[in-house]
């Protein structure tokens, strides 16, 4: 029973003490605005609590017009023409549609050399939207249709020197190259790679390979160099 009357006592002089807090800070400020600072202080707290939710993130995609993107498994890749100008080897490789159903090329294909005795070499690859647009390639996507065809080229210096062994440190010594045995081609949004023979022995310079964007129907009769 003490206990209680103790407790009770001590609640009473609590809510005295914020009375009295209240009504000074009221007479210090004004009634009007202590009335509108409480106010204020509400949305503000319920602001700071609504900011603590994550807001949903939406992943940005690329979307292409037409057909979907062609996968590796739809087309065949070979070697259409070339020719060497100035120590550089230009030349157009063909794609074609060999599914039953239309796709859609675009952007520009990686690349990947294989070493003839195995293992994979540096292969650094520069875009060129210019490369091949004499001859109407562009960086608009190109749509084939089954059996249809589009192409691309691509150049790298053929000058060697020095064929250096798969490992051995990259060089940008003139005439400093690798030798492959195979070239890769990676279509824009597919993951294997078709293999595309090569002329001559097949030497490239260590700078790599610059790569043009598509172009639609049959390939040039040659390699377009300016």
């Amino acid at each position: 029973m003490l206990r209680r009357r103790r407790r009770e006592r001590r609640t009473k002089l609590a809510s005295l003490v914020v009375l009295v807090l209240v009504v000074a800070g009221a007479a210090a400020i004004g009634v009007d605005r202590a009335v509108v600072f409480v106010r204020h202080l509400l949305p503000q707290h319920h602001h700071h609590i609504a900011s603590r939710v994550t807001p949903s993130t939406t992943v940005a995609t690329t979307t292409i017009p037409g057909p979907p993107r062609c996968t590796s498994e739809q087309l065949q890749a070979y070697l259409f023409n070339w020719q060497i100008t100035a120590g550089v080897l230009y030349e157009d490789v063909a794609l074609a549609d060999a599914s039953s159903a239309p796709c859609t090329l675009a952007g520009f294909v990686g690349l990947s050399v294989i070493a003839p005795g195995g293992g994979t070499l540096p292969s650094p690859v520069s875009d060129a939207a210019g490369l091949g647009a004499s001859a109407g390639a562009s960086t608009t996507p190109v749509a084939l249709s089954p059996g249809g065809r589009a192409w691309f080229e691509l150049s790298y210096p053929v000058n060697c020197s020095m064929v250096l062994a798969p490992g051995q440190a990259s060089s940008t010594a003139p005439g400093d190259c690798y030798q492959g045995a195979t070239l890769g081609v990676v279509v824009p949004g597919a993951t294997n790679t078709l293999d595309v023979d090569q002329p001559l022995s097949f030497t490239y310079g260590t700078a790599g390979f610059t790569v043009g964007p598509f172009g639609s129907q049959a390939p040039p009769s040659a390699p377009p160099t300016s």
